[in-house]
């Protein structure tokens, strides 16, 4: 009997109706349904400057070869003689991410940046702690060190023009 009369008045309802109660359904499904996850991924090439100087005597260093590569973020909870490779230079450094000092201590090097950005964080940020910076030179010790330690939203990367990474060498003798 109730369903007699529920399909009865369904169907005198007028369009108006038929709307009216469709979007008071579409309301109900979107507060029950969980909203959608996402997330978005690219690069960013970007110009890194590395000003590498005589730390003993504060002059720059001409010469130096300087690359910059990909590794993941160090952590103190992280063991370096269980991934030897991962911050390997010898291994890790691309060509077109190398260069050489001029006479005022600095290599400018575009380097590609991840990016990404996701439902929790959606600004779009580089991810410059996973690009880590490799100098060398004759008559130095070398060192390998991280471009930055957190991500930069890549407004702030366009904002600043380049990357300035600063690096002291202690001569060897």
């Amino acid at each position: 009997m109730a369903a007699n009369w529920a399909r009865r008045r369904l169907s005198k309802l007028t369009l108006l109706e038929w709307l009216v109660m469709l979007a008071i359904i579409a309301v109900v499904v979107a507060l029950i349904v969980p909203a959608g996850k996402w997330a978005a991924s690219g690069d960013i090439r970007f110009p890194v400057r590395v000003f590498v100087f005589d730390a003993a005597h504060g002059t720059p260093i001409a010469n130096a070869r300087v690359g910059i590569f990909w590794a993941g973020p160090w952590h103190p909870s992280k063991r370096l003689d269980e991934q030897p490779d991962q911050y390997d230079p010898r291994r890790r450094v691309r060509e077109e991410f190398s260069g050489v000092t001029v006479t005022d201590g600095t290599v400018v090097i575009n380097y590609e940046f991840r990016t990404g950005a996701n439902y929790v964080r959606p600004t779009m940020y580089a991810h410059v702690n996973f690009a880590w910076v490799h100098v060398q030179a004759d008559g130095y010790g070398g060192v390998v060190v991280p471009v930055r330690h957190d991500s930069l939203p890549t407004s702030t990367l366009r904002e600043q023009k380049e990357l300035i990474v600063p690096v002291g060498l202690m001569p060897v003798e």
